[in-house]
């Protein structure tokens, strides 16, 4: 039977939301809407925000006498399988029950599940993007942070306490020079190859000692991007090339070992970085050839994601219905 459910990706910087009606067959929605997370972070406002909206939601699609699902993915690390926020800092959260006062807000009449972001994407490619058809999925998504999620026997692996799959923060370098990650760590792989904190990076560099055509194509060294950088390293700029060969074997070990340990077979590739990044994506995918175990390789398929912005939002849908 097809499924009328709420979906909800909110992120470091925008709040998506639709309504789907044919769940799991199509992730086409009835309604979509989207705003700016805004300046308000704290739980009280976002739960406020929630609480109004989905029901508006709701009744803009004429649907509102019915029960309905609500799926949110949330981008920051949950505790537990209620939907409390351990960190998150995107929204500048520790330790917040996030579940519990969504739920307490919208009543009985909603079924809630909160679920990590880069999970409800992965959930959303297995079921209805790159992923589909494969038991086993392992989708690394490289954007503001890095995130992955995998899928094991038709089962969204998620860990006795809601953690697994953190690949952004499995530890890549361990001395006292380790770069500092926004999880509060240092050696993160995510502190070396994480939109944000690459971008940061790359902006000291070039403002201090370094010079790069990444420059003169953002029109300044506060406008480098990642995107930049890798239509620099395209045309053989040093600096972009060095960086680049620094960082890239540190995701591509990283995205090795996850495989190794999982076989899967299907890896999807995705995030806004890695989307638009294809140089960078290159020397990962080499770093990835030379770590990984032959056997977990043979018969990998590997797949850029399908779904763009409505993964999040398909994914959470499709696990708040149970499917």
């Amino acid at each position: 039977m097809s499924q009328v459910a709420v979906g909800i990706d909110l992120g470091g910087t925008n709040l998506r939301a639709a309504v789907f009606g044919a769940l799991p067959n199509s992730a086409e929605p009835i309604l979509v809407h989207r705003e700016s997370v805004g300046a308000d972070r704290s739980p009280e406002a976002i739960v406020s925000r929630l609480g109004t909206l989905i029901p508006e939601l709701l009744q803009r699609a004429e649907l509102g006498a019915l029960c309905i699902p609500v799926g949110i993915g949330f981008a920051g690390m949950l505790s537990g399988h209620q939907g409390h926020v351990a960190n998150s800092p995107n929204f500048g959260w520790r330790n917040v029950a996030l579940g519990t006062m969504l739920r307490a807000r919208l009543g009985e009449r909603y079924k809630v599940g909160i679920y990590n972001d880069v999970n409800a994407i992965t959930y959303g490619e297995f079921t209805l993007g790159a992923g589909r058809g494969s038991s086993d999925i392992l989708a690394v998504f490289v954007g503001t942070g890095i995130g992955a999620g995998a899928v094991c026997g038709n089962v969204l692996l998620q860990g006795a306490n809601n953690t697994a799959t953190e690949l952004g923060h499995t530890k890549v370098v361990i001395d006292a020079d380790a770069l500092q990650c926004s999880c509060g760590l240092k050696g993160c792989v995510e502190a070396y190859v994480g939109g944000k904190l690459l971008q940061e990076r790359a902006r000291r560099d070039l403002d201090t000692w370094a010079s790069s055509a990444a420059v003169e194509l953002a029109g300044g060294v506060q406008n480098v991007h990642p995107g930049h950088l890798d239509a620099a390293a395209a045309e053989g700029d040093d600096y972009a090339l060095e960086l680049y060969s620094e960082v890239s074997p540190m995701l591509g070990l990283a995205i090795a070992n996850a495989v190794t340990l999982l076989n899967p077979g299907c890896l999807v590739l995705g995030g806004g970085v890695f989307s638009r990044t294809p140089v960078l994506r290159d020397f990962v995918l080499a770093a990835f050839e030379t770590a990984v175990n032959p056997p977990a390789r043979e018969g990998l398929q590997i797949a850029m994601a399908e779904l763009g912005d409505a993964g999040g939002l398909v994914g959470s849908a499709l696990l708040a219905s149970g499917y």
